[in-house]
């Protein structure tokens, strides 16, 4: 492009970076791409709880499982990996998922942050999470 005179002057011939300053082309030579630093706020595990629902699967498992939902932990990065065969499955499985934090952990979680889905967004998982002090 030097030499065809779209990016300075076509006499010359090296290619001096005061003449051209292109974010893409340096962002094209790099040999990988940076990625800041994940700054959680949270202070103790399960005060920010994740939660995202996958599928429908393109192929059903040997167990006939079409989804998974992952819970991830902010503080720690645990996850949890639950399968299942319908959407409507998503609420007893973070039943279970609280259960578990309370009886092993002896935790609460504080804030469930999800996509706002419709599998999180019934009336009976909301009343659910509000009866808990669980903000969505």
């Amino acid at each position: 492009m030097l030499k065809s005179g779209l990016l300075g002057n076509k006499n010359s011939t090296s290619f001096n970076n005061d003449i051209v300053d292109c974010a893409s082309c340096k962002l094209g030579k790099s040999k990988t791409l940076h990625f800041p630093l994940h700054k959680t706020h949270t202070t103790k595990p399960f005060e920010v709880v994740h939660i995202d629902v996958w599928g429908i699967a393109p192929a059903n498992s040997h167990e006939h499982y079409k989804y998974f939902v992952i819970f991830i932990d902010d503080f720690t990065r645990f996850t949890w990996v639950y399968f299942f065969r319908s959407k409507s499955e998503v609420f007893p499985m973070f039943k279970a998922l609280l259960s578990l934090v309370e009886t092993q952990f002896s935790a609460k979680i504080q804030i469930l942050q999800s996509n706002s889905g419709g599998e999180y967004m019934s009336n009976e998982f909301q009343f659910f999470l509000k009866s808990h002090g669980i903000i969505s």
